[in-house]
C-alpha cells in the first residue's frame, strides 16, 4: 500500500486513517457513508461516482482499525488555509466507542500537513455535541445543518 498513513501515536488499539486509494477501500468508504448517512436516515440516491470525491484538493480518508474499515470523512481543502470536513460517518456497530474522535484526531494531522489552520464543518444537528467536544466553536447554529468550526495548532 502506498497511502499516505497517519497512524496514531497514542498507544491505543492499533488504527489508522489512510488516505482512500485502493479499489477495497474506496467500497468500503462508500459502504460506511451510504449506510450511515442515507440508509440510516430514511434517504436514497447515494452517489459512490460523485466526482467531489475524486477531484483535486479533495481527500477521501479511512478509518481502520486493525485493518477493518470503521469510519469515513472527506477533508475538501479551501482557500486561506482552511479545509471543509464532509461526509464523517462510523459504522454504526462501531458508534459510542471512540472511533469518531479517532477518525477525526487523523484527519486533523493530515489537514495539518498539508497546510490547514482552520476547519470548517456543516454538521448534522445531531452531531453538534460530538464537534463541542472535540474542541469545536458554532458559528451558525441555526438551520439544519450547523456551521462549526476548529482552529488547527500550527508550528512544532
Amino acid at each position: 500500500m502506498n497511502e499516505p498513513r497517519f497512524p496514531n501515536d497514542e498507544g491505543e488499539d492499533a488504527w489508522i486513517v489512510v488516505q482512500v486509494s485502493a479499489d477495497e477501500h474506496w467500497n468500503a468508504y462508500h459502504d460506511i457513508r451510504r449506510a450511515v448517512l442515507f440508509e440510516a436516515r430514511g434517504l436514497i440516491g447515494y452517489d459512490a461516482s460523485h466526482p467531489d470525491d475524486r477531484r483535486d484538493g479533495y481527500f477521501p480518508l479511512l478509518l481502520l482499525l486493525e485493518n477493518t474499515p470503521v469510519g469515513a470523512a472527506r477533508l475538501d481543502l479551501m482557500d486561506d488555509a482552511a479545509a471543509c470536513v464532509r461526509t464523517v460517518a462510523i459504522r454504526a456497530e462501531c458508534q459510542g466507542k471512540g472511533y469518531g474522535r479517532m477518525l477525526m484526531t487523523g484527519l486533523e494531522k493530515f489537514a495539518s500537513q498539508h497546510g490547514v489552520e482552520r476547519l470548517v464543518v456543516n454538521a448534522a444537528r445531531d452531531a453538534v455535541g460530538f464537534y463541542g467536544a472535540l474542541g469545536w466553536t458554532a458559528v451558525e447554529a441555526g438551520g439544519d445543518n450547523p456551521v462549526l468550526t476548529k482552529e488547527l495548532r500550527t508550528g512544532p
